[in-house]
């Protein structure tokens, strides 16, 4: 049993230890930062359209993005900043980040053996891998590391007055099992259509597990280690807050590649 347990992991290594397996998680992270800027832009903007004080948004924003992205942020919901040229940007940014969902794709046919697949195809789903792995990263900044901050915004602005108290207390309770559930199906969702090749559900619920269970794991210590040990800022300035995103985006990715190779290693048999 300890020697098929052993062979299991050396074989894992030894996937993870290639180049092209090495170079991946470093070119996700570029590509989720890349595209996750636009995305919270748009989100911000159309939590702006409601009866919240501009200057409420303001004092938010730049609590939560370091001061280059905040700026753009703001200059976009305060109606300065929002043009052809802005519009073109988030557009290019985002179908330049779709290189990296495409990398995830080609390595997951190399992994499951595929020889031949459609370009087109392959395109087509690194879009929606990429909308729905930004959906679920973007959902880990919002509700389990930002959370509480965004319940205090809405109860300091006097937003649900009557029911905030009750509100925030199930989210205390449900914040981590909603979490776990909302992230293992779609990461199974995601490492089931990735590859251009029929696999079954069942068969990528090893790596949807550990991959959930260690993302969980890294949110919670990072959006600890943010509230309470994060002093950056006093080497880095401004550029603080995106350095720490992209070493959560760097991890993040590297156990999305580890729970892709679980799911493509297999135990011997007897």
């Amino acid at each position: 049993m300890w020697d098929k347990i052993k062979e299991y992991v050396k074989k894992i290594y030894k996937t993870l230890a290639k180049i092209e397996m090495g170079m991946l998680p470093a070119s996700l992270a570029y590509n989720f930062v890349l595209a996750i800027i636009p995305i919270l832009t748009l989100i911000i903007l159309i939590a702006s359209s409601f009866n919240i004080s501009i200057d409420s948004v303001i004092t938010f924003v730049n609590n939560l993005l370091p001061q280059q992205a905040s700026n753009f942020v703001i200059e976009i919901i305060s109606g300065k900043g929002f043009d052809n040229a802005v519009g073109a940007f988030n557009i290019a940014a985002f179908v330049i980040a779709t290189n990296g969902t495409y990398a995830i794709v080609k390595a997951s046919n190399t992994l499951y053996h595929v020889e031949k697949s459609d370009a087109i195809k392959n395109r087509i789903k690194s879009v929606i891998l990429l909308i729905t792995i930004l959906t679920l990263l973007i959902f880990l900044i919002i509700v389990p590391t930002f959370g509480e901050k965004i319940l205090e915004f809405i109860k300091n602005n006097d937003i649900l007055e009557n029911i905030i108290d009750e509100v925030i207390f199930l989210f205390t309770i449900i914040k981590w099992p909603i979490t776990f559930l909302i992230l293992y199906f779609n990461i199974k969702l995601i490492y089931t259509i990735a590859p251009s090749t029929k696999v079954l559900s069942k068969d990528t619920t090893k790596g949807a597990l550990v991959t959930t269970i260690l993302w969980i794991v890294l949110t919670a210590i990072f959006g600890y280690y943010l509230k309470y040990f994060a002093r950056y800022d006093i080497l880095y300035g401004n550029l603080s807050s995106i350095i720490i995103l992209m070493i959560w985006l760097y991890m993040i990715s590297y156990v999305f590649i580890l729970g892709i190779v679980i799911n493509t290693t297999k135990i011997r048999e007897k």
